[in-house]
């Protein structure tokens, strides 16, 4: 059993029979609207655009936390791929998967699309944000901002 665009479906709320343009433009309208999209094949781009997006700073030990996150993006985590084989693009199966899935297909090339557009959103903000005015609970002594932040205490009780 092979899903039959799954995310339109989910999408535009129509979880069953047949899917049409209309469905379509509605799913690219909800994704345009309501998310600011990632992609894991630039993943290293998405989550600096999610850290300026969200305003993500470090707050606990900045040192130890950027190293955190290059371990994640050089190898990952639950990434499942030993467990996958991958579908040969132009095999059978490939063809029968892109003809089951056409409008998830066209969605994602959307997606795809949004992706370098959002990036307008944050243009102005400094590359490596999440190390702009980031505090450290663990150092000692500790840093904070001038104002408005203080540590965590489950934070400052395993310090």
């Amino acid at each position: 059993i092979v899903e039959n665009n799954w995310m339109t479906r989910q999408l535009s709320n129509q979880l069953s029979g047949d899917l049409t343009e209309d469905h379509l433009k509605m799913a690219r309208n909800v994704v345009r609207t309501k998310f600011i999209v990632g992609l894991m094949n630039k993943i290293e781009p998405t989550l600096e655009r999610f850290e300026k997006m969200f305003r993500w700073t470090y707050h606990v030990n900045p040192p130890n936390q950027e190293a955190c996150r290059e371990r994640m993006m050089a190898g990952g985590s639950n990434s499942n791929k030993a467990n996958k084989k991958p579908v040969e693009e132009g095999s059978d199966a490939w063809e029968a998967l892109a003809r089951q899935n056409n409008f998830d297909i066209s969605l994602y090339q959307y997606i795809e699309r949004l992706f370098d557009e959002q990036e307008a959103f944050v243009k102005r903000l400094p590359d490596g944000f999440r190390l702009l005015d980031s505090t450290c609970c663990k150092c000692s002594p500790p840093t904070f901002p001038d104002e408005g932040f203080t540590c965590p205490e489950a934070v400052k009780n395993n310090a």
